[in-house]
Formats: C-alpha cells, structure tokens, sequence
C-alpha cells in the first residue's frame, strides 16, 4: 500500500476504508486531518475551506457540522446534496469524512445540553447513509454540551464497523471541555 504522502487523487478513488487506513499507517504518524466546519462561509468566494484546507497539504478533511439529512457544504451551494461529498472528493483529491455524534440518551447531563439534529447523531441509519453519500471515513466524536458518553462512542463504533465494514475508515474521539 502506498503511504498517504505519495497518494494522488486517482489512487484515492480506488480506496476503500482499510486501504486508507493502511495508507496511512504507512506513512507512521506524518498524515495530517484538517477539521472543517462546512456550514461556514468561505474565505473567499468561489472555495470552499476545504479547498484551503487541502491547498494547504491537508492530507484528509474532516467535515464537522455536517448534517447527512440535510447535506450543505458553503461554496457548493449549486451541487446536488446527493453529489455533495463526492464532488468535494473530485474537487480536492483527498479522502473526505464526516463527524456524527454518539449522544447518550440515558446519561445524566451535568449543564444544559445542545439539542443537535438527527442528522448529525450517530445512528444505524445515519451511518448508512454517510456510506451512501459516499464518505470515506466517519469520525464518532463528541463536542462539548451534546451529551456524548464514551460508553457511547464505544457502542457505535461497534455499530459503525458492522455497517461500514471496510467501506469507510473509523476514527473515534471527544473532546472535554
């Protein structure tokens, strides 16, 4: 397997999940992930961050805020939302993935919590339609104030990887603020 560093554009389309991640054990520890918040507005117009991101050797994007029910990236506003990750991909030539977030419904909050979109959960059918959509990975994190356990984030990687199989790369973690 090619380490991610060597990569082109036309070797990630022929990836699957556990080729990337073994692209990118390859290349031991020098691959770098840029986290975009999609719902933003561009730097300039005409770009999306993504393409910053990448123009700036962003190895991997990882789109946070996105919503798989109502998919929006700021820049691709003329794209269909079913094409939205795939012409991102096109666009950028890297692997491109998605945040959902495990909640733990049953936990007890210790301050007032975000109400998030069912789209950005991390469900048995958001993960299959982040496949659908055409993602390369998932990561199954946690911002601050959604009420996301790591008992949680445990459960659904073992869902995610029932569902994604090899197709998409997991990656799980959570910040605590």
């Amino acid at each position: 397997m090619k380490r991610i560093l060597n990569c082109l554009a036309s070797d990630f389309t022929k990836m699957n999940g556990k080729d990337l991640k073994a692209s990118i054990e390859a290349a031991e520890g020098r691959t770098m992930i840029a986290e975009i918040v999609c719902t933003a507005t561009p730097l300039y117009p005409g770009l999306t961050n993504a393409e910053y991101a990448a123009a700036f050797r962003a190895d991997m994007i990882l789109l946070n805020m996105f919503d798989i029910n109502a998919p929006r990236i700021m820049g691709l506003e003329d794209v269909p939302a079913e094409n939205l990750i795939r012409k991102l991909k096109e666009l950028l030539g890297r692997p491109v993935g998605i945040n959902l977030e495990p909640v733990d419904v049953h936990a007890l909050p210790a301050e007032t919590l975000q109400k998030l979109p069912t789209g950005r959960i991390s469900t048995a059918d958001s993960l299959k339609r982040a496949k659908e959509l055409g993602v390369d990975f998932i990561c199954l994190t946690g911002n601050p104030q959604t009420g996301v356990t790591n008992n949680e984030i445990m459960q659904a990687i073992t869902t995610a990887k029932t569902i994604c199989d090899d197709d998409c790369m997991i990656i799980a973690g959570k910040t605590t603020l």
